[in-house]
């Protein structure tokens, strides 16, 4: 098969969702699949830590950047001399114009209920761009089971057109004790804290996770990731409960501080009130440090039975589960549970999976 993909998600700086889906998968692929041909499209040169050219791995990069997916790559998929079996997007945008069949990872459909949250040009582009890749496509793979149903009740397409392919989780680095207190005295954060990693954004609720914390003596709390928007009230939260002293915000991290923030913590809280999926769920659960998420169809999936759920609109349940994890006991089964859990989402079963759907159009 010569299997053509759109690699612009993956050949990002700082990766975080579709970004880290799109760079796994990738790297995945090229490991695992020496037999399919690849062309990787790109409006960029790839970064140096992208899989490297090879007999079958190639890249073909070209511009203009401005409108690249909806005017430069179909054009040049028209004009190419190379035919492709298929093409692929690891997120929610296939080119409006393809004389190719097209697979596309709608990771989830949650903009349709928080529309507020949105320019109304990004909301526009979401929901017609996202519309206009579920009818073009020949078939389409989400990340959970959750966000198949949703795809399917809004869209009503066929469950037969859709195919889940998990986030999986790499292996975490090995981290010394000196390498972990680098990292903490990096952002100023002393033991013990519990950590929330993640966008800054509404439907994350770190409001609701500043005020549980309040409550709770002898801890701090770790915010760790990028600013998304509306996300004011989170800064103005912490100041009128006086807790600058006791919450810090590192802004986005790397991959080396990501998992020494993971190792370190007394638990990581996600008190989501909406997720397609949860890969800092996983990545806690891997790293061996127990979780504490919202009780939500996504979580449900990824956790299991390896963490403690809580309602995400009532503080007192959040303020329980943190109590509770504190227990060195409680902690310790957890973290077992969480290291038996975690195993079951790897790159390489989400890699092998993507790969069963590309060989149906063989």
């Amino acid at each position: 098969m010569l299997i053509g993909i759109d690699g612009n998600e993956a050949n990002l700086s700082t990766r975080v969702g579709v970004g880290q889906y799109a760079f796994n998968i990738l790297s995945e692929l090229y490991l695992l699949d020496k037999t399919n041909q690849y062309i990787i499209y790109l409006k960029d040169n790839p970064l140096d830590d992208l899989p490297k050219p090879r007999q079958n791995w190639q890249y073909k990069i070209f511009g203009p950047s401005k409108f690249w997916t909806r005017l430069a790559l179909p054009f040049k998929l028209f004009i190419q001399k190379e035919k492709l079996n298929l093409f692929y997007s690891p997120g929610h945008y296939l080119p409006i114009l393809c004389p190719f069949s097209m697979v596309c990872t709608i990771h989830d459909i949650g903009y349709l209920q928080f529309k507020e949250q949105f320019t109304n040009k990004d909301f526009y582009q979401l929901v017609n761009w996202t519309k206009d890749s579920l009818k073009k496509s020949v078939h389409i793979t989400t990340v959970s089971e959750f966000s198949k149903t949703e795809i399917i009740n809004t869209y009503s397409i066929n469950p037969s057109k859709i195919s889940v392919v998990p986030n999986g989780v790499g292996e975490p680095p090995k981290i010394s004790p000196k390498q972990s207190e680098n990292t903490l005295n990096k952002f100023s954060i002393k033991r013990p804290y519990f950590l929330y990693l993640g966008t800054l954004k509404p439907n994350k609720n770190i409001p609701f996770l500043i005020n549980a914390f309040s409550k709770i003596k002898n801890y701090n709390l770790v915010i760790a990731g990028k600013k998304g928007w509306l996300y004011d009230e989170i800064f103005k939260l912490v100041t009128n409960l006086k807790l600058q002293d006791k919450v810090i915000f590192t802004g986005f991290v790397n991959d080396f501080d990501r998992w020494a923030l993971y190792k370190n913590a007394q638990s990581t809280v996600l008190p989501s009130t909406y997720e397609g999926f949860g890969i800092p769920a996983l990545e806690s659960m891997k790293a061996g440090t127990p979780v504490i998420v919202s009780d939500i169809p996504p979580f449900v999936e990824v956790v299991g039975k390896a963490g403690i759920y809580i309602d995400p609109h009532s503080t007192k349940t959040l303020v329980s589960a943190l109590n509770s994890v504190i227990d060195p006991k409680t902690r310790q089964n957890l973290i077992n549970l969480g290291l038996v859990q975690s195993a079951n989402f790897t790159w390489t079963n989400s890699a092998v999976s993507l790969l069963k759907v590309f060989q149906r159009f063989e």
